[in-house]
């Protein structure tokens, strides 16, 4: 069907196109434009019609650009960002051939006809947008100082909660639009650059030796991208606006545009950076030369002494400490010992650099941009980097006055050295965090070889030392886009792609030179090999007529798109190495494994836009999506949309009124619409698959433990969004404003299932969720003259996320680092839902008679609704919770639950400025989440160990002995505030004059800081923070993570 389609759109064209082609009138078109005080404006676009024919003015504001075309009268259209679009209308016929068109833009502040792009080749201004969008561009990207694409988006868009979840060197980012739309998909948005579907996965392909449910932690593969290579981003938060994108957009959708040649000579831009990365941060390590019961004494904050340490140590004294039943004898008296900070042999100032080299120009006719890049950049952990090699080509060209073509490829090739991170105990973060610090890491044998520390735990340095965990991924995107316009109006796009890469992954934990290390963490070596495979490959037909019918207009648009997924992964990996190879072909427990999942999906739309008067906007659409992943029954998905827009401000009665004259600008828009979220299935999702296993000494085949659904659909997501922008003090003060009600149903849950169903777990849409939040931005240009410019701008956002269903009251995610999450119908994803602290009537904890704090007990027992709540009980999970007081007031019976923290912040606020007095420039970026907690794992390892705060204060007597021990098991201990303001960004630049050196057109220098400081009450590193990686479900939680540093960046860039 696909192909008969784009065969008989493809004749039909080229029929109407060679009948239009043999009457053409050639012409020539010059003038040129200037803002309102008479300056030339550079760069404006200028197009004639929707031809394809145009150009861009140079630097004297002039431009001249020729053609062929069909006789008749075509709008001459300029455009210019931040600057009201303009067009005259132009008649070309053989009596009027050469044409003189001169203009003036005025400021749009507002950016109401600004073009943005909403889909594969779909654009539309402002005004005509019943949703928000929100735009970034290139000259944001360059002063955000970093290396990774998305991370150069944090603070700059309004309902976009951006987390850097790791320091490591690429960077990983987490992306919410709107919350958290799934819960086994994920909520990542859907990425798009130049037009086609790219790949964001981040597949662990080292760390594979996990405990088995533990979070695998890979990188998000857009930090391939160059940030230097991309002219903007277009943010679509909602599924209204998301629509046209069906079953891959309920979690909205990131449009990439990157960089274009323009009219002009051969132009070079050489950009050259370095950085340093450093650690902003250390966390408290006690270096009191103190320590409980004797000097090898291990983890005797929590452990009593045994009956053979007593007897070895005479002179050790104890006191019996009895908690939950059981009595430790814990070590009163203090010895001497020396002790280290281990983060002083961990961390390093990494140096990076970022080298680029572009070639842009053109012709009227033939339009290039060709740049090549190269960057390196250390982690703060020694032995650590990323490094990023990549080329890139855009070229178009106008064939005719009817047809053009525009074709792009970007290769890169990535390459990462890595050390373990999260939750295993051979990471050098846990070093610091799980080892008493009495011995010297530094320390080494005759052999020269690492001495071991604590008896079975592992020397961080030699994790740094001797570790190996590399990853190379080879890339290409590519993109090929043909655009036909047959008669004035209408306009055809065909555009395919390809997003393909292989991701090599090694690793290698050598046999420890030292004894005693708990097997668990590979003691006899460990080597593993992945290849991760991903292709994906994108087809998109559209076709698009523009009419004008006097005051009304109306827009068209139909389209076809089609995308093909391909991934697969193979593994082998291996215990018990033989001592001197450090491949897997060395182990003696060789395991090897395949996992192939292919998907493909394509739908159909239609979109609708009339307006009338320029003011006033209503748009229809809707699409129809068939995929493979869907069963029969529900093989065709439609999802519809419809918005509403009006600039009020262009009314005759408010033009004319005297509020006109403060209140310069106002636009009122309303949006529904559908999406769906394709992320959490695969065909193979729809049937219950086998798994080979050995029997009698061969394989054979058993059912896989996982049920296959046949009746499985596509996740959904409804929206309503209403919304308005205003412009004040002629439109200086600009804001916009967003509110929006999101519903998610036939959310996809992993049900567990009982022995007699015949399996473990079986996929199923049992669940709902809803979304609703606000979103405001604000931009105010203060002083805005030919010397000096001041502008400041503010993002807030909140959202209030719950969990309607979930086919069971309570369901437990796997957890890493033991950190208790749960999901609670009533309640948002992903809280900790944990023991907690016994309290007094009056708030106060309740102390048993050593002075020690106790955990919460009394009686659990399921609950039905309709049943008695006795006072002082509460019901949550389908369970009422009653806490019990025996005779002494103490808490009795069995640890209760409650919810003790929420990683969802209540809302996320930025201000930023900008400065530019003649040739230096100044700006900055604060950018703060607010009301999210974050458990930290690592504050209760450093206690038990011996080496934490709370450990010192016990030492020295300020704490009771016991307090570590009593409070250890109680989870709400470990829940802080997660709440910061970082100083996100801060630069200062200075621009040279022109031809300050021969030759060079353009010269300028920039200092630019990332994440200097940060106001948090936090003990950890960084409340920014993840040890689940990019995981929407498994979030908060700091555990053995990279902190994310603080970056200082000196650029230059220059122009020949």
């Amino acid at each position: 069907m696909y192909k008969i389609w784009l065969t008989t759109i493809t004749l039909g064209l080229v029929i109407i196109c060679s009948n239009v082609a043999w009457s053409q009138t050639t012409f020539m078109i010059k003038g040129k434009v200037t803002d309102n005080k008479n300056e030339p404006l550079i760069g404006v676009n200028i197009l004639l019609g929707s031809t394809g024919v145009g150009t861009i003015t140079d630097y004297d504001g002039n431009y001249s650009f020729t053609g062929s075309v069909k006789s008749g009268e075509y709008p001459l259209k300029f455009s210019y960002l931040g600057y009201s679009s303009q067009q005259s209308s132009v008649n070309i016929n053989d009596n009027n051939t050469s044409l003189t068109v001169d203009m003036v833009l005025s400021d749009d502040a507002m950016k109401l006809d600004e073009v943005l792009v909403v889909g594969s080749t779909l654009t539309s201004s402002r005004r005509q947008l019943g949703n928000a969008v929100n735009s970034v561009n290139a000259k944001d990207i360059e002063k955000s100082g970093t290396g990774n694409v998305i991370s150069a988006l944090q603070g700059r868009v309004p309902g976009a909660k951006i987390t850097q979840v790791s320091g490591d060197p690429a960077g990983g980012i987490n992306v919410n639009l709107r919350g958290v739309n799934s819960i086994s998909g994920g909520s990542d948005p859907l990425y798009v650059i130049d037009g086609i579907i790219v790949s964001n996965s981040s597949v662990a392909v080292t760390q594979t030796g996990n405990p088995s449910g533990e979070a695998q932690v890979g990188t998000p593969r857009l930090a391939d991208i160059n940030p230097n290579d991309i002219e903007s981003f277009n943010i679509i938060n909602g599924a209204a606006a998301a629509a046209i994108y069906g079953s891959l957009a309920a979690n909205g959708v990131v449009l990439i545009t990157t960089k274009r040649g323009a009219l002009g000579k051969p132009k070079v831009t050489v950009g050259m950076s370095m950085n340093i990365n450093e650690l902003r941060k250390k966390v408290y390590i006690s270096t009191y030369g103190k320590q409980f019961g004797f000097a090898s004494l291990r983890l005797g904050n929590i452990t009593g002494l045994n009956a053979a340490q007593k007897a070895a140590n005479p002179s050790a004294t104890f006191v019996s400490i009895t908690r939950d039943g059981a009595v430790a004898d814990l070590a009163t008296n203090l010895v001497d010992v020396t002790r280290y900070d281990y983060q002083d042999n961990i961390f390093q100032a990494g140096i990076g650099t970022d080298d680029y080299v572009n070639v842009s120009g053109g012709s009227e006719k033939t339009k290039y941009f060709i740049g090549a890049s190269y960057m390196n950049n250390q982690g703060i952990i020694k032995n650590t980097d990323f490094s990023r090699i990549g080329l890139r080509a855009n070229i178009d060209q106008i064939i005719n006055s009817w047809a053009s073509v525009s074709v792009g490829l970007n290769l890169i090739r990535s390459n990462a050295k890595e050390v373990p991170t999260g939750n295993v105990f051979y990471s050098p973060i846990n070093g610091i965090n799980i080892t008493n610090n009495i011995w010297d890491a530094t320390a080494r044998d005759a052999n020269g070889n690492l001495k071991g520390l604590e008896p079975t735990r592992i020397n961080p340095l030699s994790i740094i030392e001797t570790f190996k965990m590399n990853q190379i991924v080879n890339r290409v995107m590519s993109n090929a886009k043909l655009s036909l316009f047959p008669i004035n109006g209408l306009q055809v796009d065909f555009i395919v792609g390809c997003d393909a890469f292989s991701q090599l992954g090694n690793q290698y934990i050598p046999i420890y030179p030292y004894a005693g290390v708990n097997p668990a963490y590979y003691a006899n070596g460990y080597a593993s090999t992945v290849n991760n495979l991903s292709f994906i490959y994108n087809t998109d037909i559209n076709i698009t007529y523009n009419k004008k019918f006097g005051n009304f207009s109306s827009n068209t648009v139909m389209g076809y798109n089609y995308q093909n997924q391909r991934f697969d992964y193979t593994q082998s990996n291996g215990e018990n190495l033989l001592p001197t190879v450090s491949t897997v072909v060395g182990s003696s427990n060789r395991q090897t494994t395949y996992d192939l999942k292919r998907r493909w999906v394509d739908g159909y739309f239609l979109q609708e836009t009339f307006g009338y008067n320029n003011q006033l906007f209503l748009t229809l659409a809707g699409r129809l999506d068939n995929s493979v992943a869907f069963s029969v029954q529900n093989r065709n998905q439609f999802y519809s949309k419809g918005s509403l827009s009006y600039v009020l401000s262009e009314s005759g009665f408010w033009k004319n009124s005297k509020m006109s004259n403060w209140w310069n600008g106002f636009k009122l828009r309303a949006s529904f619409g559908e999406s769906g979220g394709l992320n959490s299935i695969f065909p193979e999702d729809r049937i219950t698959s086998l798994n080979s296993a050995p029997y009698l000494g061969k394989n054979t085949f058993v059912t896989n433990s996982k049920i296959g659904n046949n009746d499985i659909k596509v996740e959904r997501t409804r929206e309503l969004e209403g919304g308005m922008d205003l412009g004040f003090l002629k439109n200086k003060l600009n804001l916009s404003f967003s509110a929006y009600s999101q519903n998610v149903f036939d959310l996809i849950i992993n049900r567990q299932l009982a022995a007699s169903e015949g399996g473990t777990s079986k996929l199923d849409n049992l669940g709902k969720m809803t979304n609703n939040g606000y979103e405001v931005a604000l931009n105010y240009n203060i002083i805005k003259n030919k010397s000096f410019n001041w502008n400041i701008y503010s993002a807030y956002s909140t959202n209030k996320n719950k969990i309607v269903s979930l086919g069971s009251p309570v369901v437990a995610i796997n957890t890493v680092s033991g950190a208790p999450i749960f999901l609670i119908e009533g309640q948002p994803s992903s809280v900790f839902y944990g023991t907690y602290f016994a309290r007094d009537a009056n708030g106060n904890t309740i102390k048993n008679q050593w002075g020690l704090e106790q955990t919460e007990k009394g009686t659990a027992v399921n609950y039905k609704a309709g049943d008695a709540i006795p006072a002082g009980s509460y019901v949550l999970g389908g369970v009422l919770y009653t806490p019990k007081r025996d005779a002494n007031g103490l808490p009795t019976g069995t640890a209760l639950r409650k919810i003790i923290g929420n990683p969802n912040p209540d809302f996320t606020l930025s201000v930023g400025t900008n400065f530019t007095y003649k040739r230096f420039n100044f700006g900055f970026l604060i950018d703060g989440v607010y009301g999210a907690d974050v458990f930290n794992a690592d504050k209760r390892t450093r206690q038990g160990v011996g080496i934490g705060d709370y450990s010192e204060k016990e030492l020295k007597g300020e704490l009771p002995r016991g307090y570590i021990h009593s409070i250890y098991p109680v989870e709400e201990w470990r829940v802080e505030s997660g709440s910061f303001t970082k100083l996100r960004e801060i630069s200062i630049g200075y621009t040279f004059p022109e031809k300050t050196i021969k030759g060079v057109s353009e010269l300028s220098i920039t200092l630019i800081g990332r994440n200097l400081y940060s106001f948090d009450n936090y003990s950890g590193y960084d409340p920014e923070t993840n040890a689940g990686g990019v995981s929407d479900v498994l979030k908060g939680i700091d555990f053995g993570n990279v902190p994310v540093p603080k970056t200082f960046q000196f650029s230059v860039r220059a122009s020949f």
